[in-house]
């Protein structure tokens, strides 16, 4: 089991070409995925020459990986964050009208 990054640390590198970006404003979130992309395109280009997958995990947390999965020279997101499934509203007065 994998221990979610300290919210202190932003950009904790777990791998070689793998980390974790956690921000809970958008404009830090935004900031810190531009320096993760960054900081991954090194190792993305070197050896294999692959492309960047950013995955959000949860509402503040991203992964950067380099992914011989991705094409070279292309930067992929994906949505993993498994969201609980939710039951549609009811309208006032549904209940009585049954």
């Amino acid at each position: 089991m994998t221990a979610v990054p300290d919210a202190r640390m932003p950009v904790r590198p777990e791998a070689p070409g793998f980390l974790h970006v956690v921000a809970e404003n958008p404009v830090a979130l935004q900031n810190e995925l531009d320096r993760a992309v960054e900081q991954v395109r090194v190792t993305a280009a070197a050896g294999e020459r692959c492309g960047i997958l950013i995955a959000r995990r949860s509402r503040s947390l991203f992964t950067v990986e380099a992914s011989a999965d991705v094409p070279y020279g292309t930067t992929l997101e994906q949505d993993r964050w498994h969201r609980p499934a939710r039951t549609p509203p009811t309208a006032a007065g549904d209940e009585a009208a049954r």
